[in-house]
C-alpha cells in the first residue's frame, strides 16, 4: 500500500506520550543521594501506571499536556510543509477510496461508436440481435432505402489485406421467424453502403481498405423485428487466388453482388429455314429457334443494346435473339420471356411444340437418339452451383437462386451450341440441359432440365417442371421461341 501521512493531532499526540514516558523512565532511574529513586518518585508513576484517579495526578498536568500536544502540532506542521511531495507508489485503491475510473470508452462493444474489430479472416460469430449493442439505424442508403431494418444491429471493423471479393454470410434458416440482413459499408455510416443482402452480399475490395459489416434486423409492416439468435461468417477470397471447380466447399472464381457482365456485341443470328425467321430452324408446320435466347435491349430509337445474361430484365424492353456462341439468358420469367419473343415478331413455343422439336421427326428420347450419352449435353455438373457459390449447403441459399455470380461459375452454363452432340436431326441446339425452357403453357411450364438436372422430372426430353407459375425466375430459366411458318 502507498505510504499515508499521519494527521497532525495524531502526531502531535504521539510525540507528547513519547516524551511523558521518556520522562517517566528518567523519574524512575534517576537517583537521589543514595543513587536510590525517591519515594515521591515512585510512589506517583506507581499510581499512574494503576491507573489512578486523576486527583494523583499534580495539578495542572491535563493543561500542560494539551499545550505539549499543541505545540508538537505546530512543529509536525512546520515539518510537513518543509517537505517536498513525493508522488506515492500506487498500489490500488484502498478500501474506503472511491471507485476506480469508469472504462474511457463506455460505448457497448459492437456499437457504431465500438465496433468489434475483425482481426483475421475467415472470421465467424454468433449473436443475438434480441440483445442487440445497437439499435440505431432504420435504412441503408444507397442499398436499400425503403427496406425497414430499425431492429437491433451490430457492427464490425476490418481492413482488407489483399485485393479480392469480401463475403459475407448468414447460416439463415427459412420459417424460423428470424430475419436480419447483412450489409458492407466503406464508411461508419449508414448512407456508405456498399452491399446488401438477405442472407448473403459480396463486395470487390482492395488491399489495405477499411470496412464496415453491419448485421441488422429487419421490422415487419406490422413494426415487429425479426430478431434472433444467428452465425455469420465473414470471408476474402483473393482477386488472383485460383480455384478448383471440383471442390464444391469453396467458390472458384472472385463475383460479388449485381455483377453481370454484358456482352460486347451479339454475333447475327443465321438465316432462317423455309418460311421462317432469321435464327430459326423448320419443324413441320412451324418454326423454333436454333439456340436458346440471348437478349438485346430495345433502346428508345429501337437501335439494339446487347443485355447481360445473368440480370433479370425487370421491365426493360427487349428482344430475343437467337446465335451460335453466346451465353444464353437465364433468370427470366415466363412472362419476360414471351415478351421479348414478341419484340422479335415471334412467340413462346406451346408444350407440343417444343416436344416435337426436342425429339426430332424420329420421336426419340433424346434430342441426339433413343439412348442416353454421357457428355452429349450440359446435363451434369459435379458441385451444385449455388452449394459452391455460396460455400454451403445450409436452408438459406436456396433463397438466393437469382444472384448473377451463380451461372458465372466455371463448368456451368454453357455458351450455346458449345456441346456440338446436342443437336437434333433437324439442326436444333441445345434442347437437353444447360437451362430450362419455359413454354406457353398458362399454369407455368418449364422443359427439357438443366445443367445441373436432366433427370429428375424425366429422362431427356420428357423433362418437364410444373412446380412454378409464371412469374417465377432463377438462374436455370432460360427460354427460345417458336413462330408459325411462312
Amino acid at each position: 500500500m502507498p505510504a499515508q501521512k499521519m494527521p497532525l493531532r495524531a502526531v502531535a499526540l504521539l510525540l507528547v506520550l513519547v516524551g511523558v514516558t521518556t520522562a517517566a523512565c528518567v523519574a524512575e532511574t534517576t537517583p537521589n543521594g543514595d543513587g536510590q529513586p525517591t519515594r515521591e518518585q515512585t510512589s506517583d508513576n506507581d499510581d499512574a501506571n494503576m491507573g489512578g484517579p486523576k486527583d494523583d495526578v499534580p495539578d495542572g498536568s491535563t493543561q500542560n499536556v494539551d499545550a505539549a500536544m499543541d505545540a508538537a502540532a505546530d512543529d509536525a506542521t512546520t515539518a510537513q510543509d518543509a517537505e517536498p511531495d513525493v508522488p506515492l507508489e500506487d498500489e490500488g485503491p484502498l478500501p474506503d477510496d472511491p471507485d476506480p475510473e469508469p472504462d474511457p470508452d463506455p460505448a457497448v462493444l459492437g456499437s457504431w461508436e465500438r465496433p468489434i474489430v475483425v482481426e483475421a479472416l475467415p472470421f465467424t460469430d454468433q449473436r443475438d440481435t434480441r440483445q442487440p449493442a445497437a439499435q440505431q439505424v432504420d435504412a441503408y442508403l444507397p442499398c436499400a432505402p425503403d427496406t425497414d431494418e430499425g431492429g437491433g444491429e451490430f457492427v464490425y471493423r476490418l481492413e482488407a489485406a489483399v485485393d479480392g471479393v469480401l463475403n459475407v454470410s448468414i447460416n439463415e434458416v427459412p420459417g424460423d421467424g428470424i430475419d436480419v440482413d447483412v450489409h458492407i459499408l466503406d464508411a461508419p455510416d449508414p448512407m456508405s453502403c456498399r452491399a446488401r443482402g438477405h442472407a448473403e452480399a459480396s463486395l470487390s475490395v482492395g488491399a489495405g481498405q477499411t470496412l464496415w459489416v453491419v448485421v441488422d434486423t429487419w421490422v415487419d409492416g406490422e413494426g415487429r423485428a425479426q430478431a434472433g439468435p444467428n452465425t455469420w461468417t465473414v470471408r476474402l477470397r483473393e482477386a488472383d487466388e485460383p480455384g478448383d471447380p471440383q471442390d464444391c466447399t469453396t467458390r472458384p472464381i472472385a463475383c460479388e453482388d449485381n455483377q453481370a457482365p454484358v456482352p460486347s456485341n451479339l454475333p447475327a443470328q443465321s438465316p432462317g429455314g423455309p418460311g421462317c425467321p432469321d435464327g430459326m430452324a423448320r419443324v413441320d408446320n412451324f418454326c423454333v429457334d436454333r439456340y436458346e435466347a440471348a437478349l438485346m435491349q430495345v433502346n428508345n430509337d429501337n437501335t439494339l443494346t446487347p443485355w447481360s445474361p445473368y440480370l433479370n430484365p425487370g421491365q426493360t424492353r427487349v428482344r430475343a435473339w437467337s446465335a451460335a456462341g453466346v451465353v444464353p439468358q437465364g433468370y427470366i420469367t415466363q412472362v419476360q420471356a414471351s415478351q421479348a419473343c414478341q419484340q422479335a415478331g415471334k412467340r413462346l413455343c406451346t408444350d407440343n411444340e417444343w416436344l416435337r422439336a426436342c425429339q426430332g421427326s424420329q420421336g426419340r428420347t433424346y434430342p441426339y437418339g433413343s439412348t442416353f450419352e454421357a457428355g452429349a449435353c450440359n446435363t451434369v455438373r459435379t458441385c451444385h452451383p449455388v452449394v459452391q457459390y455460396f460455400e454451403s449447403n445450409q436452408n438459406w441459399v436456396w433463397s438466393r437462386l437469382g444472384h448473377s455470380c451463380i451461372n458465372q461459375l466455371p463448368e456451368g452454363l454453357a455458351p450455346t451450341g458449345q456441346y456440338s452432340a446436342c443437336v437434333t436431326d433437324e439442326g436444333i441446339h441445345d434442347m437437353s440441359g444447360n437451362l430450362h425452357e419455359w413454354t406457353s403453357d398458362p399454369t407455368g411450364t418449364f422443359r427439357g432440365g438443366f445443367y445441373v438436372d436432366a433427370v429428375r422430372n424425366g429422362p431427356g426430353c420428357l423433362y418437364r417442371t410444373t412446380a412454378h407459375n409464371t412469374q417465377h425466375w432463377d438462374y436455370s430459366t432460360g427460354f427460345r421461341c417458336c413462330a408459325s411458318a411462312q
